[in-house]
């Protein structure tokens, strides 16, 4: 026994695909079948059905009653209105297609590839008390990017932050700047307006460090941090996360050295200037150190896409060769018009 309605979502769900389908080869073919009508209809008049008779009681093409019948255009004249017709029709769809590849651009399709990594310098060895620096960096910024979060988490019974310098950054626009020593944690938020930055690496900041007990210590870029793309859609792009070791000697600078390094920090030296300028950097965050150490966001990792997602992917890179084809169209009809 058939369940009520079944049969009529069924023909629901039929007509949707039916209508999807058409959408689309009429936006890939439609303009060849308008300008291939008039002509079948000349080759073969019989098999060549009116569009205007089945849509219409009166058919605007033949200028007769048609009460939806189907038959063939009743003259050259109705077969080229036919033409138009399908082609007016095609550009609808055509259209639609463009809207489509907004709406799938909006959704993340396609998706901006993952490229960036965060650098960190290879391993070193300092003295108790002395001050060496870490720099953010990035690399592998194959497509132009506007916003960078660098987190960094670090022991801090063995090293202290003690500044963090944005002399020299790629970026112009500081959000955050948050020390946190007693859980070993900071954070540098900020970036650059439109077009971004582009460049295949670069400098985000410095971070000062001094260490304070001697061993092994771990310092590394958290989960958390983020490179957003420039592409309208503020699209994480970060691939990797950096960390290196640092060896903290048992041997104590003397106190003489420590004051040459403290001139170092002195805001005279550190600065707040952009690469290549001599502006100010604009600084947003406070100099009080309020943080917020939720870190517990996770840099996204390429995985099995599931049916959903293969489905938008699928739908994303059939507009996508719809319209390339016809930009690719049009680029060689205007290539013939050119005059070299």
């Amino acid at each position: 026994m058939a369940l009520p309605g079944l049969g009529f979502l069924f023909k629901i769900i039929g007509f949707i695909i039916a209508s999807f389908l058409l959408i689309h080869f009429l936006a890939f073919l439609g303009v060849f079948a308008a300008i291939a009508y008039p002509l079948w209809w000349l080759v073969a008049p019989q098999q060549t059905f009116c569009f205007g008779c089945l849509i219409f009681n009166h058919c605007p093409f033949c200028g007769e009653e048609s009460n939806r019948v189907r038959r063939s255009p009743k003259s050259l004249a109705a077969a080229i209105f036919n033409g138009f017709f399908i082609l007016l029709i095609s550009l609808l769809c055509l259209g639609v297609v463009f809207l489509e590849s907004r709406l799938l651009f909006r959704m993340g399709f396609p998706p901006t590839p993952k490229t960036v990594s965060f650098v960190i310098p290879a391993k070193g060895q300092y003295r108790r008390g002395e001050l060496f620096t870490v720099p953010i960096q990035v690399a592998g910024v194959g497509k132009p990017i506007n916003v960078v979060q660098a987190d960094i988490g670090f022991d801090p019974k063995m090293v202290e932050a003690v500044e963090i310098s944005t002399k020299g950054s790629f970026a112009n626009i500081f959000l955050q700047k948050e020390i946190d020593n007693k859980i070993g944690y900071l954070r540098l938020t900020g970036g650059l307006s439109n077009p971004g930055f582009a460049g295949e690496s670069g400098t985000f900041g410095l971070v000062f460090f001094r260490g304070i007990s001697p061993g092994l210590v771990r310092i590394e870029f958290l989960p958390s941090s983020m490179v957003l793309a420039n592409d309208g859609r503020g699209t994480n792009v970060l691939k990797d996360l950096a960390s290196s070791s640092y060896l903290i000697l048992p041997e104590k600078i003397s106190d003489q050295e420590r004051e040459g390094q403290e001139v170092i920090l002195t805001p005279e030296v550190l600065g707040e200037k952009t690469a290549g300028s001599e502006e100010t950097s604009l600084v947003f965050y406070e100099e009080r150190r309020v943080l917020g150490t939720s870190v517990g966001d996770k840099v996204e990792k390429d995985g099995r896409e599931n049916f959903g997602t293969q489905l938008l992917s699928l739908w994303e890179r059939m507009v996508a060769g719809i319209l390339n084809f016809w930009y690719r169209f049009f680029q060689g009809v205007k290539g013939l018009f050119t005059i070299s």
